[in-house]
């Protein structure tokens, strides 16, 4: 692929790349706690009661054991030993909820805070994120996709604001050079040509489209030329930091997410998937358990020495829960009532547990905290107002993070 295929390929998918005219937002609200997230999403429905929330029933808990952890008062299934050590760097909250119980649309309310339509397309709350924090000096995309699974839709807004997609995290960024045939001055030249004839164009035929095409393709050269993009080759980081990681995609993908936040990154999503574990749980569970324990220990641990976690706000989050009950399949079957996700850095109440189910693991019963709000909390903690409006192309407006209110109390 050849630097036009390139640039064509990133404005035919949405690609998100700086917006050159970006400019401050009205929604921004100053004295943000957080300056990045990462969100480890783990599609196909971590079972929570294999996991973080065994504060119930024993029945409930199926085959899984408890550990305690280096916390009083705080214990998670023995599928997570090194998360077990770590448990003073994480909220655990317990008492999540949604109103869809299929993948597909639970996965779209958990990214977009709305339920599916045919009508419309939401944007996914880091496109709301790329676009309300991106600045003209940003030479990175500010919403990155790692890993398989949803790229990161920008909906109804822009293509520039769809994430980065980086399927392979070891593979760093490929066709971002210019080619070694064509000369600084000669590529110059190109684009004054071009320039020229976007101009003529726009005159007379010039659409929010074409001009969403050219800036996709500006900012594809900004990219090119970003003295920042060696933050994708994993290779150049300390030894120190890859140490502590070790060699599986989610770990590496982890490392990655390290990296593209300390160069100022506004939000990397890691894609985790294979959750879905309606039979023959206690054999599938453990190996995905293990990738999980491991990438996301090592992260809070780099995170934590490269003075970043401070501003670094790490969310675990997955489209619902399984049941309390293991089916004759020995699996558990879908649980939108009650599931668990997690916190870590920024100002969050770790070492802590916030919400619970009933004892018996069928609904949530205290501090129940909708998809919408724990959308709406990660914005507010980058100092985004979550009831920040944008227009569909069809002139409805729609709100950042639906109706959800910040829960302002799971931060110190």
């Amino acid at each position: 692929m050849n630097r036009r295929e390139f640039i064509y390929s990133v404005g035919m998918s949405g690609m998100s790349i700086p917006f050159l005219n970006a400019a401050p937002s009205a929604a921004l609200a100053p004295g943000s706690k957080a300056k990045s997230v990462i969100n480890i999403f783990l599609s196909g429905g971590l079972s929570q009661y294999d996991s973080f929330n065994v504060e119930v029933d024993k029945d409930v808990l199926g085959k899984s054991a408890i550990l305690k952890s280096n916390v009083d008062g705080i214990r998670v299934s023995n599928y997570f030993p090194t998360l077990a050590k770590q448990m003073d760097k994480l909220l655990v909250i317990n008492a999540m909820q949604t109103n869809q119980g299929a993948h597909p649309a639970g996965i779209y309310k958990m990214l977009t805070s709305y339920n599916p339509r045919s009508s419309v397309t939401h944007p996914e709350l880091g496109a709301w994120i790329n676009k309300a924090l991106t600045r003209e000096q940003d030479s990175l995309p500010n919403f990155v996709s790692i890993g398989n699974g949803r790229s990161g839709t920008a909906g109804f807004l822009s293509g520039q604001w769809a994430a980065l997609p980086v399927r392979k995290p070891n593979a760093g960024i490929d066709f971002a050079n210019r080619h070694k045939a064509v000369s600084a001055e000669t590529l110059d030249q190109r684009l004054d040509i071009l320039a020229s004839l976007n101009k003529d164009f726009d005159k007379d035929h010039g659409t929010k489209d074409t001009q969403s095409y050219q800036d996709s393709y500006k900012g594809s050269l900004k990219f090119m030329n970003s003295k920042d993009i060696d933050a994708f080759e994993l290779k150049k980081e300390s030894e120190k930091i890859v140490k502590l990681y070790d060699g599986q995609e989610f770990s590496r993908s982890c490392l990655l997410a390290g990296r593209l936040v300390e160069r100022g990154v506004r939000y990397v999503k890691v894609n985790l998937g294979g959750w879905d574990y309606h039979d023959a749980l206690y054999d599938k569970f453990p190996q995905n358990a293990s990738r999980l324990d491991k990438g996301l220990a090592s992260l809070l641990e780099h995170l934590s020495q490269k003075g970043l976690l401070d501003s670094t706000l790490v969310v675990v989050s997955t489209e619902f829960g399984r049941k309390p009950l293991v089916n004759p399949n020995k699996g558990r079957d879908h649980h939108p009532d009650g599931f668990t996700c997690l916190m870590a850095g920024a100002g969050v109440k770790a070492g802590e547990i916030y919400g619970s189910t009933s004892k018996d693991g069928k609904k949530a019963e205290k501090d129940i905290l909708d998809v919408t709000d724990f959308n709406a909390t990660i914005a507010w903690r980058l100092g985004i107002d979550p009831n920040l409006e944008e227009k569909s192309p069809t002139g409805r407006p729609f709100k950042l993070a639906n109706r959800g209110k910040a829960r302002k109390t799971l931060f110190s």
